[in-house]
C-alpha cells in the first residue's frame, strides 16, 4: 500500500506551508523501509529489530509480576498476583487476535473499510501491537495486591479481554490510525485526505489537529492507570457497604464509624520503617521494566534503516539515530525523574527521622519518568526530557496526596504512576516540542517510519498544546466511561448462583464432602471482587445449612491441646525451682550436725557456680524424677 517516492516528491515539491527540511541536519525524500515489493512494510533489518523488540516488551510482564509481588504480605498474595499476571497474558491474546487487531484498530486494512474477524494478516506486526494492548490490561492488576477485596479470575480475564480487545483497539484506530476521521498524524498520507495538499491554503486547526502519543503513554499506560482507579473505586464503594451494615453511624472525621487515617500525608507515604515492600525484588522488577522499555519506545520506530543516497539528496544523518535519540530521551528522563525523587525521599527521611529512605518511592519516581517521556521519546530534546522525568515525580506526588485524601487503596500506586504520569506525557510532550531540533525529529520519525509518504501540516506551540490536552480527554474519557460500565456490570452481577450451578454441573455436593459444605459455594457477592469470607475461609451464614452436622474443627482441639502442654510445662518448672530451691538451702547449711545427717558425693557435671543442683541423698532422688518427668514431657 506504499506509494511511490516519486508521487510524493512530485506532490510535495512546490510546498507552500508544509514543513521542510532545509533547517535540518537531514531530510528525507525517498522511503528508506521499502524492499523489493512497495507493499512489504518490513525489509530484513526492519523485520527483525521489531521482532526482537517485540519480545523484549513481552518480558515486561515478569518486571510488573515482581513489583506487585513485593507489595503481598501473604503467600496467599503472592499466588493471586502470579495467577493474575498469566490471566492477563492468556486474555490479551484472545482478546486482541480475535477481535482487536485487524476488526477494529484495522492496523492491516488501513485504506479498505470492511472489518476482519479472527484474523492476523501481518503475524509480526500483530505480535508487536499484542505486546502493547497486553501491557495495558496487565497494568491494572497491582492496584488490589493488598486490598481486602481482590479482583476474582472470571473478572480478571473479562477485564483483559475487554481491554486488549476493544478499549485500547478503539484509542488505536482514534490516535494511531490513518482514518481520515481520525486525530492521528497519519491521516496525512498522501492519498487518505483528497483535499490535502501543500500548494493549498493551510487548513484550519481543527482540519489540521493531530496528537503526538509516539509509544502510548495515553493510549496503554494512561488507559491501564484509568481503569485502575475505577477498580480501586469500587473496591472502595463495597467496604464502604461493609461498614454501614456493620456500623451505620458515621461521625465526623470517620467513614463508617472508623478513622480514616492517623497520620499526615508524609508520615503515610514515607513510614518510619521505610516501607514494607520486599525491597529486593522490587528493585528487580524496576530494572527488568527499565530495561523493557528500551525495546517498548525505540522497537516503536519499526524500522533501522538508512535511506539510500540519490542524485537529488544525500542524507547527512541516518535514520537509525532516531532510536538512539529515543534512548538518551529515556535515560536522561529516568535519571532526573530518579534523582528528584531521591532527593524527596531523603528529605522525608531527615523530617520524619526514619531509619532509611523508602525505596520503594524511588522506584515509583523512575516508573513515572519513564511513562511520562513514552509519548514524546523521539521529538523533544534532550532538556526537555529531563524537565518531563522531573515533573513527572511532582505528578506522581499530587496523585498520591489525591488518593490520600479520598482513602483510595491502590497498592502499587496505579494511578498515579501510569495514569496520571500518562496523562503528564502526553501534555509535556505539547509543550517541548518547541524548538527547531525537535520538530525535525519529530518530522524524521514519521518519515522513516514510512509507514506512508507523509507530510504534517505545521503547528504552533499554542495550537500542539491545545491538540495534546484535546487527546487527552478523549483518551481519560473513554477509559472511564468504559471502565464504569464493565466494572459496574460485573460488580452487580451475583456469582454465588453462577457458582452453585456450576457445583451441582461438575457434580459438587456436600456428599463427595463428608458432610461438609463444598468450598466452592462459600464464594458470595459479585462477579468483580472476592469477599472477606472468602480470603479468611470463614463460610458465611448463608452457606449454612441445618441437616447437616458438620466434624468438630480440629484447630480448636490443637489449640486445647498447646494450652494443656503449657501449663504442664510451667508447672514443671515450677516444681523444679522449689526443688532447687530447697536443695541450695541445704548447701548451705555449716557445722557437724548437716555433715552427719546429709552426707555428700563426689559432684559431676558443671560447677556450681551455674546453679544446678547436685547432692547425695533425698537431692538426688528428687534430681531423678524430675529427669524422668521431663523425658516424658518432651515425649508429649
Amino acid at each position: 500500500r506504499h506509494l511511490t517516492p516519486t508521487s510524493c516528491n512530485q506532490a510535495m515539491s512546490n510546498s507552500n506551508w508544509c514543513f521542510n527540511y532545509s533547517g535540518c541536519r537531514y531530510s528525507w525524500n525517498t522511503c528508506p523501509n521499502n524492499d523489493v515489493h512497495n507493499d512489504v512494510r518490513y525489509n530484513d533489518a526492519s523485520a527483525a529489530w521489531v521482532l526482537i523488540a517485540a519480545i523484549i516488551v513481552f518480558f515486561m510482564k515478569a518486571g510488573f509480576m515482581l513489583v506487585e509481588v513485593s507489595f503481598a504480605k501473604t503467600v496467599k498474595e503472592r499466588r493471586n498476583v502470579v495467577i493474575i499476571k498469566h490471566m492477563d497474558a492468556f486474555a490479551s491474546a484472545f482478546g486482541f487476535f480475535l477481535i482487536g487487531f485487524d476488526t477494529i484498530a484495522r492496523y492491516s486494512s488501513k485504506e479498505s473499510v470492511h472489518a476482519h474477524f479472527f484474523s492476523a494478516s501481518n503475524p509480526l506486526l500483530w505480535f508487536f501491537k499484542f505486546t502493547f494492548a497486553s501491557n495495558a490490561a496487565t497494568v491494572v492488576g497491582g492496584c488490589l495486591v493488598t486490598n481486602t477485596y481482590k479482583m476474582r479470575l472470571p473478572a480478571a480475564f473479562i477485564s483483559a479481554f475487554v481491554i486488549s480487545g476493544i478499549i485500547h483497539p478503539i484509542i488505536v484506530l482514534i490516535i494511531w490510525s490513518d482514518v481520515a476521521q481520525s486525530i492521528s498524524p497519519y491521516r496525512f498520507c498522501v492519498g487518505i485526505l483528497p483535499d490535502y495538499n501543500c500548494t493549498l491554503a493551510t487548513p484550519s486547526f481543527l482540519k489540521s489537529m493531530y496528537v503526538l502519543d509516539f509509544a502510548g503513554s495515553g493510549a496503554v499506560h494512561m488507559l491501564g492507570g484509568t481503569f485502575g482507579l475505577v477498580l480501586c473505586l469500587f473496591a472502595k464503594l463495597e467496604e464502604w457497604r461493609k461498614r454501614k451494615r456493620n456500623a451505620p453511624g458515621k461521625q465526623k472525621g470517620t467513614e463508617g464509624g472508623e478513622e480514616v487515617h492517623s497520620e499526615g500525608f508524609w508520615d503515610w507515604m514515607y513510614p518510619v520503617s521505610g516501607g514494607d515492600e520486599a525491597v529486593s525484588e522490587a528493585a528487580l522488577g524496576v530494572i527488568i521494566l527499565w530495561f523493557a522499555w528500551f525495546a517498548f519506545n525505540c522497537g516503536s520506530t519499526e524500522s533501522v534503516e538508512t535511506p539510500t543516497p540519490t542524485s537529488t539528496t544525500t542524507p547527512q544523518d541516518p535514520y537509525y539515530n532516531i532510536p538512539a535519540i529515543i534512548a538518551i530521551n529515556m535515560i536522561m528522563a529516568a535519571a532526573s525523574g530518579g534523582t528528584f525523587a531521591i532527593l524527596i525521599a531523603t528529605w522525608a527521611q531527615v523530617r520524619l527521622r526514619a531509619s532509611s529512605i523508602n525505596a520503594n518511592e524511588v522506584a515509583n519516581g523512575v516508573l513515572s519518568a519513564l511513562v511520562a517521556i513514552t509519548a514524546g521519546c523521539p521529538f523533544v530534546d534532550y532538556w526537555g526530557a529531563c524537565l518531563i522525568g522531573v515533573f513527572a515525580v511532582v505528578v506522581y506526588h499530587l496523585g498520591c496526596w489525591m488518593e490520600y485524601k479520598l482513602d483510595i487503596k491502590d497498592t502499587a500506586r496505579v494511578f498515579p504512576v501510569h495514569g496520571l504520569c500518562g496523562l503528564w506525557g502526553l501534555i509535556g510532550t505539547g509543550l517541548f516540542v518547541a524548538g527547531p531540533e525537535s520538530e525535525c525529529n519529530l518530522h524524521a520519525t514519521f518519515e522513516g517510519l514510512c509507514y506512508c509518504e507523509l507530510r504534517l501540516p505545521p503547528a504552533g506551540q499554542g495550537e500542539r498544546l491545545l491538540a495534546q490536552i484535546f487527546g487527552s480527554i478523549i483518551i481519560f474519557g473513554i477509559g472511564l466511561v468504559s471502565s464504569v460500565l464493565l466494572y459496574g456490570t460485573l460488580y452487580i452481577i451475583p456469582i454465588n448462583p453462577f457458582v452453585r450451578i456450576m457445583s451441582k454441573i461438575f457434580f459438587l455436593n456436600p456428599k463427595q464432602h463428608d458432610g461438609n459444605y463444598p468450598p466452592s459455594l462459600v464464594y458470595e457477592g459479585g462477579f468483580l471482587l472476592t469477599s472477606p469470607n472468602e480470603e479468611s475461609g470463614v463460610l458465611p451464614q448463608s452457606a449454612a445449612q441445618p441437616h447437616l452436622d458438620p466434624e468438630p474443627d480440629d484447630t480448636e482441639a490443637l489449640a486445647d491441646n498447646t494450652e494443656a502442654l503449657i501449663t504442664t510445662v510451667q508447672g514443671s518448672r515450677n516444681e523444679y525451682g522449689a526443688i532447687a530451691t530447697n536443695g541450695l538451702q541445704k548447701r548451705s547449711r555449716t557445722g557437724d550436725e548437716e555433715a552427719n545427717t546429709t552426707p555428700r558425693t563426689p559432684r559431676s557435671g558443671p560447677a556450681s557456680g551455674t546453679g544446678k543442683y547436685l547432692v547425695g541423698g533425698k537431692g538426688n532422688e528428687n534430681q531423678k524424677l524430675l529427669m524422668e518427668r521431663s523425658s516424658d514431657e518432651r515425649e508429649l
